[in-house]
């Protein structure tokens, strides 16, 4: 009942920052600036809001969180929030730090006894630092829960690393990896003998009052005010729908929450305040130094628990992460005062969007910044055209994303007759981290199930297939001629993944 309470007054709350009137010189132009970016990178919706100090002072939608329906996104409507869920794992771990639970610097073995690394040294000295900075030596290995049978249990999907081979030795160099959040997620339950969603909210979103956020797919649409997702269709020049789905997510501490952008102020108000909310000490004060301080360099940047670290025009901290979904996307950030929690400059945007790719979130960001730091930019980027002008990586973007088809005609490659008729490569074939391909017939086309994904394989060349959609697979056989393993390039920075045939 008090949640319940709590998440109408929430709802009231970001009603009344919507409507009433802001006279702000900062957010002059941001209609009109919006609306360019809707057109422009043909988005259905989003919505934005502004911290600054310890207030709301800026929160509204534009576009439609139901482009067919034409209902508006408010700054209540409730979207995935993606890869910016790993900042609340990572804050999940510090308070459980905090409570004497769990250390940081002490080896995930520790609280998972059963856990492995492909390699013994990785198992005995990862550290839950390690997992939360980045720096296993894993590669992402994605594929690995993007095909999991959602219905396993989470400690399902970890017991899969130990299968998975590193591209580096530990604390070799940073690489993103989803699944070590997951990890960190495992950690909590063990920790606490509770599920990691249940703890979360216990520990998290209830002293923040985030009573419009929820961890699944499920709770996102039984909110009244939930967006659908879209992505734009290049062949019919439309925005579509598509369907977040309704199952469990197991790699939620990766990527799983739902929320809005006026609950995601609560959340950065209390970064912003050195981990206190409405004078409450959320996040323990030194948690929020250890996030905020490097942990791994990237270039010109560095990573630290849960968060991207940079300088946003050269001078200015800035403390981001964003989130990128099927149907979605999202970014986070604040400006903190490296010598405390007192600077003029103390303030967080966030921006959540209901449609895949992360440059229009990321040019509301940082308009939004260069006007709230005062860096003196008068332009209007988008307003008639010029977006790479403005923002450098839009043009490679923009270039990658409207090329014309080439023309294959000229120059077609003649495909070598397969060694086998088609019957003879169905079967099951399994590989221990990423699971069973089951190939059979569907009519006369070939399929590949990866679990519960139907991939149709259109032969390419030899034993080659092009799998629609996925990329390349190779069959191989023995020496007996005998096909016996698929092979797939499913992580870039290893060798191809190998399928075993079982049957």
């Amino acid at each position: 009942m008090k949640h319940n309470l709590l998440a109408c007054l929430s709802l009231w709350v970001g009603t009344l920052v919507a409507q009433t009137p802001n006279n702000d010189p900062r957010f002059k132009n941001m209609d009109t600036y919006a609306d360019s970016v809707l057109k422009q990178f043909h988005i259905a919706g989003f919505a934005v809001a502004v911290v600054e100090n310890d207030k709301v002072i800026y929160a509204k939608g534009f576009g439609y969180r139901d482009y067919e329906k034409k209902l508006p996104v408010t700054p209540n409507t409730v979207f995935p929030i993606n890869s910016c869920t790993k900042a609340f794992t990572g804050a999940l771990c510090g308070i459980l730090a905090e409570a004497g639970k769990l250390g940081l610097d002490q080896p995930v073995h520790q609280y998972i006894p059963w856990f492995r690394f492909y390699n013994d040294y990785t198992t005995e000295h990862a550290t839950i630092r390690d997992l939360m900075a980045h720096r296993t030596g894993l590669p992402r290995h994605d594929q690995v829960s993007d095909f999991f049978d959602n219905a396993q249990p989470r400690d399902s999907l970890i017991n899969r690393i130990r299968y998975l081979q590193p591209f580096t030795e530990l604390r070799g160099k940073y690489h993103y990896n989803n699944l070590m959040y997951t990890v960190l997620g495992v950690v909590s339950e063990k920790i606490t003998g509770q599920s990691y969603e249940q703890t979360l909210t216990e520990r998290l979103l209830m002293p923040l009052d985030m009573s419009n956020t929820y961890l699944s797919a499920a709770g996102l649409m039984a909110s009244p005010d939930h967006s659908l997702g879209y992505y734009y269709d290049e062949q019919t020049g439309k925005i579509m729908a598509g369907d977040y789905g309704n199952e469990p997510n197991p790699n939620c501490p990766a990527g799983g929450i739902v929320s809005s952008v006026m609950d995601m102020s609560k959340w950065l108000t209390a970064w912003l305040n050195g981990g206190k909310y409405k004078d409450k000490q959320v996040i323990p004060d030194w948690y929020v130094k250890e996030a905020i301080h490097p942990q791994m360099p990237i270039d010109n940047y560095s990573y630290g628990l849960g968060w991207y670290l940079s300088a946003f025009r050269g001078g200015h901290f800035r403390v981001e992460h964003s989130g990128t979904g099927r149907l979605s996307n999202s970014t986070a950030c604040f400006y903190p005062d490296a010598n405390g929690y007192s600077s003029p400059h103390r303030v967080g945007i966030v921006v959540l969007s209901n449609e895949f790719g992360d440059y229009a979130t990321s040019l509301i960001r940082d308009y939004l910044s260069d006007r709230l730091l005062n860096e003196g930019r008068t332009d209007l980027p988008g307003t008639n055209g010029d977006w790479a002008s403005w923002f450098p990586g839009y043009k490679t973007y923009y270039a990658s994303n409207h090329k014309p088809n080439a023309d294959q005609s000229a120059n077609p490659m003649k495909p070598a007759p397969l060694s086998h008729p088609l019957k003879d490569y169905t079967g099951n074939y399994f590989n221990p981290g990423y699971g069973t391909i089951d190939v059979h017939l569907k009519g006369s086309e070939l399929v590949a199930r990866f679990n519960k994904v139907d991939l149709v394989l259109k032969h390419f060349t030899y034993d080659i297939f092009e799998a629609s959609p996925g990329g390349r697979l190779r069959f191989t056989t023995d020496n007996e001629g005998k096909i016996v393993t698929i092979t797939m390039p499913l992580e870039e920075m290893v060798s191809d993944i190998v399928f075993e045939r079982t049957k």
